[in-house]
This record gives structure tokens, C-alpha cells and sequence, in this order.
């Protein structure tokens, strides 16, 4: 789909959602585009939504992980990843080779980690929308970003933390894209960076033999 294509179909789905009042729409804001990168797409990464905490950098956000910043704590978390995929000889992977987008592409008035049954309601449109996003991508892995995006796609009983610590993927038989998943952490914050910070090495080095179909017998 083309970009317009998407920012159309979200605003559609806007206009038809059910606002919650635990966590109203901000309809005031733009539509999130997604991010292509300028070579061959390799990987498809997929956040939450745009609602940052400081309600006043949400006016600056104009494109999905602020990937077209020129310097942006998520742009550089996604590099890191890129560069940590394409070590030892692997697969070749920079944000060149990425497609970004958002499951939800839109602004709440609070960041939904606290309403995430908001999320639930909202799912169905905007999943339906992504579904048919990626289709011209079927095949590439994704990464998502964030626990709420691995629970919407698979179910609530899934968590990060499981894959991380069995080096692990969600299989396409598994979750509603039908694709192969690698679950991340949102960003190495402060009350997870203990745990992924000694499994980063580990994790990314089990991506990398994944993509590369060099897993053996595991």
C-alpha cells in the first residue's frame, strides 16, 4: 500500500472508533506514516502507537520510531539492532533495509500502557489494516517492539521475557500475521535493562542464525 493509501484508511478508521473514555482519542494530531527505508526491505519492524509521555514532543512526531529524526533515542535502538543482525559475516541490515510501521498509527491522550484494553477494542480495524499493509512484504521476518504489540498479535498470556530466555520466535502458525516473529523490548529502559542488557548479546546472535537459516538442529 501506498503511503496515502494508509493515512486515508487510518483517518477512516478514526472517524469510526469507539472513543474510550479511560483513554480518548487525540484526533487534534496527524496520522503516523510508516518508515521505508531507500534500498531492498529485509525486515519489518512494528511499534505500539505514537503517544509519548510528554504530550509536548508529540507535535514532532511525524513519522513511525522517529526514524527520519537525524538523532532520536528509537532511531539509534533500531540501529543498534540493524547492527547488531548484521555482525560476524551476517546478513547485511541498516535502516536502509527497514519498513516500520505502527499498529496503531494515531495519538491517545495518555500513553496506552495503562489502558490496554483500549488497545483490545481498537484492534480489530486497525489489525485488518496492517494484515493488508504488509502484504506486499510476505515472507520477511518482523520485529515487534514492546510487550502490548506481542500480546495483540498472539494472546495475553505471551511475554518478551519467554523468548528472550529460550532464545526463542513467535511461529507463523502462532500469531495473526502469519509471519515469523522476534519479540524486543520497547527500548532498553530502566526497569528491563537488567534482565535484556545480559541477553542482548545471546538474543541478537539467535536473530541473526535464524535470518540466516543457520540454526542447525536446534
Amino acid at each position: 500500500m501506498k503511503e496515502e493509501e494508509i493515512i486515508k484508511e487510518v483517518e477512516s478508521i478514526l472517524n469510526d472508533l469507539e472513543d474510550c473514555p479511560e483513554n480518548r482519542l487525540d484526533k487534534d494530531l496527524p496520522v503516523i506514516s510508516p518508515y521505508r527505508g531507500k534500498g531492498p526491505i529485509k525486515l519489518i519492524i512494528i511499534g505500539q502507537d505514537p503517544t509519548v509521555g510528554k504530550v509536548e514532543r508529540r507535535k514532532d512526531i511525524t513519522c513511525t520510531l522517529n526514524l527520519d529524526k537525524k538523532s532520536d533515542p528509537l532511531k539509534t535502538y533500531v540501529k543498534r539492532i540493524c547492527d547488531g543482525l548484521s555482525k560476524n559475516g551476517g546478513l547485511s541490515y541498516s535502516l536502509d533495509n527497514i519498513y516500520a510501521t505502527n499498529l496503531f498509527k494515531y495519538f491517545y491522550t495518555k500513553t496506552p500502557s495503562t489502558t490496554y484494553n483500549v488497545l483490545e477494542k481498537h484492534l480489530k480495524k486497525n489489525l485488518d489494516l496492517l494484515k493488508r499493509e504488509l502484504e506486499e512484504f510476505k515472507g520477511l521476518p518482523i520485529i515487534t517492539l514492546g510487550e502490548p504489540v506481542l500480546k495483540l498479535l498472539t494472546n495475553n498470556n505471551e511475554n518478551v521475557r519467554k523468548y528472550w530466555k529460550s532464545e526463542g520466535r513467535v511461529e507463523e502458525n502462532e500469531n495473526e500475521l502469519h509471519e515469523i516473529i522476534y519479540p524486543f523490548p520497547h527500548e532498553m529502559t530502566s526497569n528491563v535493562k537488567e534482565l535484556y542488557s545480559g541477553k542482548w548479546d545471546s538474543y541478537i546472535e539467535y536473530v541473526q542464525k535464524s535470518l540466516n537459516g543457520d540454526l542447525g538442529s536446534r
